[in-house]
């Protein structure tokens, strides 16, 4: 079953973790080079240090991180990287999660939102195509923008349905410990 939850600012060493157990193809997608693990740990470090600034969206699949969308913060604009495990892919994860934050960036009254894309990395291209977002080409890698609508009550209920199931799941999830 797939679930969605934030991470708080303790739990961003998880997001480190995970990103250390991909393989390099999957970390050459997302940062469009090779990343060493003491590379991953310094970015988690300056994530860290910037909390307010620095949001991540894990999807699961019963209880295992699929993929993650880290959001970049700064003024009225908001940056999405998403990241989706090999094993998981093709089953509507980075969907699930794009719609979410982006209800989530609507809902912080940001205007903005971009997403990088690497020339050869299709799925992340039709994923930005798919919500909207419009690609503008920069020297064989393109940068996709979407302007934010503002919130409506539609939206702030779509946040707290996600929000309510979020809970429902913890609550089956503690009720099949105390059943063990």
């Amino acid at each position: 079953m797939l679930s969605t939850e934030f991470l708080s600012k303790n739990q961003y060493s998880k997001y480190g973790s995970w990103l250390k157990a991909q393989d390099p193809q999957t970390l050459h997608g997302y940062f469009g080079h090779s990343m060493s693990k003491n590379s991953i740990d310094a970015l988690v470090k300056r994530f860290k240090s910037d909390p307010k600034n620095n949001h991540f969206l894990v999807a699961k699949i019963d209880g295992k991180w699929a993929g993650t969308i880290h959001i970049a913060s700064r003024g009225t604009e908001v940056e999405f990287g998403v990241i989706v495990s090999p094993k998981y892919r093709k089953q509507g994860i980075a969907d699930t999660m794009m719609d979410e934050a982006i209800t989530w960036a609507r809902n912080r009254h940001y205007h903005h939102l971009f997403m990088h894309c690497i020339s050869w990395n299709r799925p992340i291209k039709r994923l930005c195509n798919k919500h909207g977002l419009v690609p503008r080409n920069m020297m064989g890698d393109s940068e996709a923008n979407l302007t934010l609508q503002p919130p409506t009550p539609v939206t702030f209920f779509k946040e707290q349905m996600s929000v309510g199931r979020r809970n429902w799941l913890a609550l089956i999830q503690l009720q099949k410990l105390n059943w063990t």
